[in-house]
């Protein structure tokens, strides 16, 4: 099955552009907050991005590069050419991220993905909605299975529970779109 894939990246400068944001898993308010982040980024660090193709093989382009800057609440990402955003981390399971973006400004959802953590690598699952339909019918499964709103091409959430669940779902079939590499 062919998918329609959002680099890591696109994900970062999306989610700093509330504006642009289409056809990814949103929610109305933040399905968790601050006391419920966690920081698995040392402030300062440095990261190298890769594309990667639809086995989850790095392509040949040149990589990207984006810096962390640990704020009180949460963590300010600056990718390479773009505008900062910020962003929050949850440990759901040994190792197993949602991440957050949060658009500046009153308009704009917070908009989710998938971090897979493995040594120094981190492996993004940045979802778009019209592809979740197709892995989840593929799999047998609508998207009310998932308690997913559909809102014009998103996927909206009410529900962390329901959030996690179809994370963890698409990660089980289909490889990650980024790999996020600490240096």
């Amino acid at each position: 099955m062919s998918l329609t894939r959002m680099p890591f990246a696109r994900w970062f400068a999306l989610a700093s552009v509330a504006v642009l944001l289409s056809g990814c898993f949103v929610s109305v308010m933040p399905l968790f907050g601050p006391d419920d982040a966690d920081y698995p980024l040392a402030d300062g660090t440095k990261l190298r991005l890769y594309t990667l193709d639809e086995e989850g093989k790095r392509t040949h382009d040149k990589p990207s590069e984006a810096s962390v800057k640990r704020l009180d609440v949460g963590y300010l990402f600056t990718p390479q050419d773009d505008k900062p955003f910020r962003a929050m981390f949850d440990d759901m399971r040994q190792g197993d991220f949602v991440g957050v973006a949060m658009p500046d400004g009153i308009t704009g959802n917070p908009m989710y993905g998938l971090f897979r953590q493995k040594g120094k690598s981190w492996f993004a699952y940045a979802p778009v909605c019209s592809d979740f339909n197709d892995v989840a019918k593929a799999h047998g499964k609508k998207l009310s299975d998932f308690h997913i709103e559909k809102t014009d091409s998103d996927c909206r959430f009410k529900t962390y529970s329901d959030l996690k669940y179809a994370l963890l779902f698409l990660a089980e079939y289909t490889p990650p779109s980024s790999e996020y590499v600490v240096e």
